[in-house]
């Protein structure tokens, strides 16, 4: 038994040893996140997403380079990483404000859920489980992330919003907007049709959207955006739709 002992004995000492390292490594880092943190003016210089894959893109090949498993690394970077950007913004109390970019067919499950989730509340409202985007297949969503403008909100590694919009015959057809649950009432929604608008094309002369009649809150939202009710749709007999347009000229809001 001793001699099984001893030799594990003296790898965990080692391990220990090399982990009294990692943490003093640790330690310096975190004077330097913190130094750097000082230098930024927003939220989303501090999580930096380009930064973080530029980081883990060179960490991965360092670990190939050192034998080490890249996919082990990467997992570990990724959380040092995730935990820092939550320091340095507590640290800085800088206002922790989504990132806006495309989305893109490989996100399409990471967007099912996030819109299913969404529109629970929706269905619940309206009595109806059958809502077209909680029934919307996988297949479909990534079809139209192909195929129109689509924008993800996020905040690290997690989506937390998104929204599609289609072009057509110089009209912005906005659909699908989706916050999660947990992140309701912080402007994502806001920001995320905003953006919508100002990536349309220049010959968008309108913008057009619907919701039912019952989500009061969605309402309020879209005609703060300036939004306007054009008409009303009966849908199912639960549920009647509310279309609302905006008028454009090129990137420019018609006040």
């Amino acid at each position: 038994m001793n001699e099984i002992q001893d030799p594990l004995a003296e790898i965990r000492a080692s391990i220990d040893r090399l982990d009294d390292d990692i943490v003093d490594r640790l330690a310096e880092r975190e004077r330097l996140v913190r130094q750097a943190g000082r230098l930024k003016p927003d939220a989303t210089a501090v999580r930096a997403p380009d930064r973080v894959e530029a980081v883990i893109a060179r960490v991965r090949e360092s670990a190939r380079r050192s034998g080490a498993s890249a996919g082990v690394v990467e997992r570990i970077y990724r959380a040092m990483i995730a935990a820092f950007v939550e320091l340095e913004l507590a640290a800085t109390g800088l206002p922790d404000r989504p990132v806006i970019r495309a989305a893109v067919p490989a996100d399409a499950g990471e967007l099912l859920t996030l819109q299913r989730a969404a529109y629970t509340s929706e269905a619940l409202l309206y009595g109806d489980p059958g809502l077209p985007p909680l029934v919307q297949t996988l297949d479909d969503l990534a079809a139209e992330l192909r195929t129109s403008i689509a924008l993800k909100a996020t905040r690290g590694d997690r989506i937390v919003g998104a929204v599609r919009g289609r072009p057509a015959d110089g009209v912005l057809h906005v659909g699908r907007l989706a916050v999660a649950p947990d992140q309701q009432g912080q402007g994502i929604g806001t920001a995320l049709i905003e953006a919508l608008e100002a990536a349309a094309p220049s010959q968008i002369r309108q913008a057009t959207l619907f919701t039912g009649h019952r989500s009061l809150a969605n309402l309020r939202l879209y005609q703060r955006l300036g939004y306007r009710e054009a008409r009303r749709e009966r849908l199912t007999p639960q549920v009647e739709l509310v279309h609302l347009i905006k008028e454009v000229v090129g990137d420019h809001v018609v006040e």
